[in-house]
């Protein structure tokens, strides 16, 4: 065990150790889907980054199936599942369309969960590549039958409130830009808030050791691939903290997070008017803050940057 992980077991501890009982039981928060803060944030973190998958308990047969990572065999299931939906149940006399029977499909598969933490499908095809790394082509070519094909959305979210696109590339343990670039061009949003009310960008640049030259470098990496996809390290979390505070507080440990940000939002800045406020992408049709006039945000049914935005700026937002 690296000195990096040994702090970072270590540093674990202390939640636990400090949890004074304070709020909703663990019990009280799986029921619940509101951002948690302070003591409950803290106790349902503490949870969830200290259960692990582990296949033989977890793993129903249709887990076991995607760990085999037989992808003739998914495809072969997957026809099973429609041709059962579209012969209906015993008696029925309503028909259902191919179009329609595969829907329902996707929609009972984005509904599957597994393990301690409930974990969705993409998110467990991602586990899968770090407990079985030689079958790592097998699940990325599942996960793309799953977008492509079977049309199954990659917004499902485990017990913490976070995606696979979220996981993907956290470093926290995993680091995989071409999964996360299959996520994110089915949809995914890196500036996604989990249960805690945080997002990816805060998980990065929590280094454990900065002289971990091998932990800094992925870091470094994940924040730049996090900013050129359309993140922002300016997003408040539930308890009022972004990453950029982080990023100045190690600025002179780790400059290169600077570096990163600050070559962003001059690009960024570039653009003027012609991108979204929070996200910096442009090309598409932008809406006005109703306030101020001047903040621009990507529409919301596409994306949250205008909520994700105002906790922030609604400081300096005048009329």
């Amino acid at each position: 065990m690296s000195f990096n992980d040994l702090l970072k077991e270590r540093l674990g501890d202390f939640p636990e150790l400090l949890d004074t009982g304070e709020g909703r039981s663990l019990q009280e928060l799986f029921l619940s889907k509101d951002t948690l803060k302070e003591f409950e944030s803290q106790r349902l973190r503490s949870y969830c980054t200290s259960q692990c998958m582990e296949p033989t308990r977890d793993l129903d047969s249709y887990g076991r199936l995607l760990l085999e990572g037989d992808l003739s065999a998914v495809k072969a299931e997957y026809r099973g599942r429609v041709r059962r939906k579209l012969q209906g149940p015993s008696g029925s006399s309503d028909a259902l369309t191919l179009e329609v029977a595969g829907e329902l499909v996707a929609q009972d598969f984005a509904s599957l969960h597994w393990g301690p933490t409930r974990v969705p499908i993409y998110n467990l095809l991602g586990l899968f590549s770090l407990i079985v790394p030689s079958f790592r082509p097998s699940y990325i070519a599942i996960a793309k039958f799953f977008i492509n094909t079977a049309k199954v959305p990659v917004h499902g979210k485990d017990l913490s409130g976070t995606t696979a696109l979220s996981h993907s590339f956290s470093t926290k343990p995993a680091f995989d830009l071409e999964y996360a670039q299959i996520l994110y061009d089915a949809g995914g949003d890196v500036n996604h808030r989990n249960r805690y009310g945080g997002y990816v960008a805060q998980e990065i640049v929590q280094v454990y050791d900065s002289r971990d030259s091998q932990v800094v470098r992925r870091a470094m990496d994940a924040l730049e691939w996090f900013l050129t996809h359309g993140g922002n390290v300016e997003i408040l979390d539930g308890d009022g903290v972004s990453a950029d505070r982080a990023i100045r507080t190690l600025k002179s440990k780790i400059p290169g997070f600077s570096i990163i940000v600050e070559k962003e939002s001059k690009k960024r800045m570039a653009k003027g008017n012609k991108c979204c406020t929070l996200c910096g992408r442009e090309g598409e049709k932008l809406m006005l803050c109703s306030k101020c006039k001047k903040a621009r945000y990507c529409h919301p049914q596409s994306r949250a940057c205008q909520k994700l935005d105002w906790p922030g700026h609604k400081k300096g937002c005048k009329a």
